[in-house]
């Protein structure tokens, strides 16, 4: 009678076990079909403008590199993913009202919200670029 018992809970649990199985087949399946795969997010910027309202924007998905520019009264700040990027070779510069951005592989002009004086701070972390610049 206790092997009886033994195999039923046996049978129960590998049938629990299939069971599982199948249900993360289709949620896998659901996930996959819905998004492509891709990633939700990679990144978000939140906003607050003179009237106080809030705005949340998505930035970094699928194939695009993500930069995202918030300003203050006083100063102005841009932050660029450059994931294959080395330090030593990312060239920063401010040509008219666009911000250019030089690596060995890529160029890239940013457009900004107003004119500025000059570069303030560059620092670049984990693929990061951050940029702080004076407003004119």
């Amino acid at each position: 009678m206790i092997f009886d018992d033994e195999k039923r809970r046996r049978k129960e649990a590998e049938e629990f076990e299939k069971i599982v199985k199948e249900m993360e087949k289709i949620i896998e399946e659901a996930f996959r079909s819905a998004f492509n795969m891709q990633p939700f997010v990679k990144g978000f910027s939140l906003r607050i403008d003179e009237s106080g309202k809030a705005e949340l924007k998505e930035f970094g998905k699928s194939e695009e590199t993500m930069e995202d520019i918030i300003e203050d009264e006083n100063k102005v700040y841009v932050t660029v993913e450059l994931p294959d990027a080395q330090e030593k070779d990312i060239k920063v510069r401010i040509v008219k009202d666009f911000l250019e951005i030089r690596t060995k592989n890529e160029l890239k002009e940013i457009k900004l919200p107003c004119n500025v004086k000059k570069k303030v701070r560059k620092t670049f972390k984990n693929g990061i670029l951050d940029i702080e610049l004076e407003k004119a």
